[in-house]
C-alpha cells in the first residue's frame, strides 16, 4: 500500500507491574513496542475514524496478549490495551479519531456529569 494511503506509528507502553513471565518475576519497567498501522485517508469521516479506532483497538490487543506462566493459555492484559489505544489516538491526533475514541471511552458520561 502506499505511504500515502497507510500510516503507521510507533507505541510504546509503558507496564508497570504486568509481568509476561511469572509474577514473581515482575518488572514494573517492561515495556511493549508496536508499530499501528492505519489508513490516514479514512480520518477524514467519522465513519473511517471509526473504523481506525477498531483497528487500533484490535492491534492493541494483539500486541498486549501473553502466555499465563502456569497454563500457557493466552490472556490479554486490559491495562495495557487501554493505555496502547489512548497512546496511539493521542499521537495520531486527529480530531475525527479523538471524537470516536471519546465517544466510546468509559470517560464520556463522566465528562457530561462533570460539565453539570
Amino acid at each position: 500500500m502506499p505511504s500515502s494511503r497507510l500510516s503507521c506509528l510507533l507505541v510504546a507502553a509503558g507496564l508497570a507491574g504486568v509481568a509476561l513471565a511469572a509474577p514473581a518475576m515482575a518488572d514494573p519497567a517492561n515495556t511493549v513496542s508496536a508499530e499501528i498501522h492505519y489508513d490516514n485517508n479514512a480520518l477524514n469521516t467519522h465513519s473511517g475514524a471509526v473504523s481506525v479506532l477498531e483497528s487500533v483497538e484490535d492491534q492493541a490487543v494483539d500486541v498486549c496478549r501473553y502466555d499465563a506462566p502456569i497454563s500457557t493459555a493466552p490472556r490479554t492484559d486490559e491495562a495495557c490495551v487501554r493505555q496502547v489505544i489512548a497512546q496511539s489516538v493521542t499521537k495520531i491526533d486527529h480530531p475525527e479519531l479523538t471524537a470516536a475514541y471519546i465517544a466510546r471511552s468509559d470517560s464520556a458520561p463522566h465528562l457530561v456529569a462533570d460539565n453539570r
